[in-house]
C-alpha cells in the first residue's frame, strides 16, 4: 500500500462544509455527547496511543498493562503501568515504566526484579471540519531500555517514533470508525547486546497502519494492516506487513465508571524477513480516566 493511499482520507477531510464537528481555526474539540464520540476516545487506549482523542483539557488516563508469562521458561511476570495527560484541548502528554519478575539466564538462572525500559511522548490533535468527530493528531514517542535488565526482555535499542495519525467515523449509523497512521522507527544503540525479535526489522523503518473498529453492546474489536520498510530510510530493503484482528471485552462494565478492565484476544497473520508467523495472544488491561466510560464502550 502507497504512502498517497494512506493519505487520502486525511487530505479528503480537509475539505469541505462544517458537518457539526470543531472548526479548523483553532476551535475545542466537540464536547463527547454522543457514543461514538465516546467509543473514538476510548480507541487510543485500546488500539493505538498514537491516534487522536478529542476529549477536552485537563483529561487524564492511567494504565496498567498485567502480563503473566511462561514460569517454567522463567518468564515469570511483567508490569507496564503509565499515564495521559491533556495539558490544553489540543496538547497531551505521557510517561510510562516497564517491570519485571524474570529468571535470568545470563545470571545462573538468578530470579530478578526491577525497572527494563520506559517511555515518554506528546501529541497535538488537530478537529478536522468534515465529518464530525474526525480529527489528526501529531505527535513523537520515546523509549529506552533502563538498567540492565535481562537480554530477552529488550532489543537493546532505543526508539524514537514520530507519527501522524488519523480517525473518524465511517459509517455512523453502525459506529463503524476508520483509522490510520503513518510514522518512522528511528533506531540508536544503546550499550547492552542488540536482541532483535523474529522478523523485527533491524534498522531504521517507515511504518503505517490502517484499519476499523466498532464497538457492540458487550464487546468491541478491530481489524488493522500493519507494516514497516527499511527501504527508504537505510540500507537494509526489508518489508513486514501483518494483519491484526482484535477482541475487546470489558469486565463488570456497568459497576465501577471511571475505571474499565479489558481482557484483549487478538490475533496475528504476519510476514517479513524471517518468514511468515500466525499465531494468537490473550491480554488484561486496566484503565482508569477522568471521564466515565458508557456501556458497551
Amino acid at each position: 500500500m502507497g504512502l498517497t493511499a494512506v493519505l487520502a482520507p486525511v487530505l479528503s477531510a480537509q475539505s469541505g462544509p462544517t458537518a457539526g464537528g470543531p472548526s479548523s481555526g483553532g476551535a475545542a474539540p466537540a464536547p463527547e455527547s454522543n457514543s461514538l464520540l465516546r467509543f473514538i476516545n476510548r480507541m487510543p487506549e485500546l488500539i493505538s496511543q498514537t491516534l487522536p482523542r478529542l476529549e477536552p483539557g485537563g483529561s487524564y488516563w492511567f494504565y496498567a498493562r498485567p502480563r503473566f508469562g511462561n514460569p517454567l521458561k522463567g518468564d515469570f511476570f511483567r508490569l507496564g503501568l503509565g499515564g495521559w495527560l491533556k495539558v490544553t484541548d489540543h496538547l497531551s502528554l505521557n510517561a510510562g515504566a516497564q517491570s519485571y519478575v524474570w529468571r535470568d539466564a545470563g545470571e545462573h538462572d538468578a530470579t530478578r526484579e526491577g525497572l527494563f525500559s520506559a517511555n515518554a511522548g506528546v501529541k497535538y490533535v488537530i478537529p478536522l471540519p468534515t465529518p464530525a468527530d474526525s480529527a489528526v493528531s501529531l505527535g513523537v514517542n520515546f523509549s529506552s531500555p533502563v538498567s540492565r535488565p535481562p537480554v530477552d526482555l529488550v532489543d537493546g535499542y532505543r526508539h524514537t517514533d514520530p507519527y501522524l495519525g488519523y480517525a473518524r467515523p465511517l459509517v455512523p449509523r453502525i459506529r463503524l470508525v476508520a483509522f490510520s497512521t503513518l510514522g518512522a522507527d528511528l533506531l540508536a544503540r544503546t550499550p547492552l547486546p542488540a536482541n532483535f525479535a523474529v522478523n523485527q526489522l533491524h534498522s531504521d523503518s517507515l511504518t503505517f497502519s490502517v484499519g476499523v473498529s466498532r464497538p457492540w453492546r458487550r464487546f468491541s474489536a478491530s481489524l488493522a494492516l500493519n507494516g514497516a520498510t527499511s527501504a527508504l530510510l537505510s540500507r537494509h530493503g526489508r518489508q513486514v506487513v501483518s494483519l491484526n484482528p482484535q477482541i475487546f471485552v470489558p469486565l463488570f462494565p456497568t459497576r465501577i465508571h471511571f475505571a474499565r478492565i479489558t481482557v484483549v484476544l487478538g490475533g496475528k497473520a504476519l510476514t517479513g524477513p524471517d518468514g511468515r508467523q500466525i499465531g494468537g495472544s490473550a491480554s488484561l488491561r486496566w484503565d482508569f480516566r477522568s471521564r466515565p466510560y458508557g456501556n458497551g464502550h
